[in-house]
């Protein structure tokens, strides 16, 4: 099994150098996405709303799909691939069937549930009750379109077939920036999630004959039964502990952005805002995410002797220095020019000089825990290889427990920047849990 170890590194190294470049493409559009925002609309009690609906839609996302069923499905189907592909077939019919049952009323409470939360913090932000209604609606369509897209994602990623849904991120930026500035006239504020839901149907058009032809089904043959199998046992066994995880993880902003709003009107937009230009170190390093997800799969699917096990914490560990040596400089320099980049991403419409130094502030406090969260996503995918999503729920547990205590500690001394302090200090002690739990497991 030693002997595989070269070409399973040189396989990663392949893919790595492909789709990297592509996905930096896509995630660069859904920053734009974010930048046209700031200058188009700025940072109104509209665009609070707005953003507020918009994390609650990423959340159910995060929650049903990318952070759950996604990380389930590409172990289980790399699996189930390794017994032959009719084996494959069965296992990805079985689990869309009871994911297209399932999924869609799970979105509908949990927007439910947000929408009765969101009362006591957006009671009245100057929209009509159709308009507020509408955006509501629009994101919970934009996050049952998204889920689809995901498990259909998870499936070319099992497969190592990356660069299609990687493209198709890229080109969606400029779909969605085309749409909201074509209907913005007519629709106004729900020109935005109504060019969301375009960008994903978009996607989902393309990515699923695409995953027929992978697997050698028709469309039709992913149709919705209730016939139980070991598939679908062992999906929804280990989706439970995952949702749970992506839960509490998912809280953590939606929170945060709730506890903001007390402070004034601009204050979730601002939040928003350093969080996107946050998303530039995780986007650099979030690429590579789902390709190691899927070669440690393979691995640790495979493993059988604790030669096996030695392979996998081999290539895990070479993953964190590459990580270290990349990342470490580059956060450096994107800490003492924080202010420069805000200027020139942000400082070209709406947004005032004050709230752009704000931004930056924010943004420089959540550059301090950066470093120990990109560490903690990476031996996240090593602990999903191996199914133990025991681990992944309780560090998520403990953020989600600590967090709201922090920020209204830290909200008493430093209002809106105790927010931020309280997701960079966090991110140490969750590291630390989370590599000692790795490197112990036999």
């Amino acid at each position: 099994m030693l002997n595989n170890a070269p070409q399973t590194e040189s396989s990663i190294l392949k893919n790595v150098l492909i789709v990297a470049p592509l996905s930096l493409i896509g995630r660069a559009g859904t920053l734009l996405i974010y930048i046209v925002l700031a200058n188009w609309f700025g940072d109104t009690a509209e665009m609070d709303f707005i953003y507020y609906y918009w994390a609650i839609a990423v959340f159910l996302i995060e929650s049903l799909s990318a952070a759950s069923a996604y990380s389930v499905l590409v172990p289980l189907l790399a699996e189930a691939r390794a017994k032959g592909e009719t084996e494959a077939q069965r296992c990805v019919q079985s689990i869309s069937a009871v994911y297209i049952r399932i999924m869609p009323g799970l979105c509908c409470l949990l927007v439910g549930i947000s929408w009765t939360v969101s009362q006591l913090f957006f009671p009245n932000v100057g929209l009509a009750p159709s308009t507020t209604i509408g955006i509501v609606c629009g994101f919970l369509i934009f996050a049952i379109v998204s889920s689809v897209r995901w498990m259909l994602k998870a499936v070319l990623d099992t497969y190592q077939a990356f660069q299609l849904p990687v493209i198709l991120q890229g080109i969606r930026a400029v779909f969605v920036i085309g749409a909201i500035y074509l209907f913005m006239p007519a629709l106004a504020w729900f020109s935005i999630p109504f060019a969301l839901i375009l960008g994903e149907i978009f996607q989902v058009l393309i990515l699923l004959p695409r995953c027929c032809a992978v697997l050698n089904l028709r469309v039709r043959d992913l149709k919705i039964n209730r016939q139980e199998t070991q598939y679908t046992k062992s999906f929804l066994r280990q989706c439970l502990p995952m949702i749970g995880a992506a839960i509490s993880d998912g809280l953590n902003p939606v929170v945060d952005r709730g506890m903001a709003s007390t402070l004034g009107t601009s204050s979730v937009s601002k939040l928003d805002y350093s969080l996107r230009l946050c998303a530039i170190p995780e986007t650099l390093t979030g690429v590579t995410l789902p390709i190691l997800l899927s070669h440690w799969a393979k691995i640790s699917a495979s493993e059988s002797h604790a030669e096996d096990t030695q392979q996998l914490q081999r290539s895990v560990w070479q993953g964190v220095i590459a990580l270290l040596v990349l990342m470490a400089p580059f956060l450096v320099l994107f800490y003492l020019f924080r202010s420069d980049i805000v200027a020139v991403l942000y400082g070209h419409g709406q947004l005032s000089e004050a709230g752009q130094n704000h931004i930056a502030s924010l943004l420089g406090i959540y550059l301090i825990g950066m470093l120990p969260r990109l560490i903690s996503r990476l031996l996240i995918r090593a602990h999903l290889a191996r199914q133990a999503h025991r681990t992944v729920f309780t560090a998520t547990l403990i953020r989600l427990i600590l967090n709201p205590f922090l920020n209204w500690f830290f909200m008493k001394y430093w209002g809106l920047e105790g927010i931020a302090w309280s997701t960079a200090l966090l991110s140490y002690p969750i590291l630390a849990y989370i590599a000692v739990a790795f490197w112990r497991q036999k």
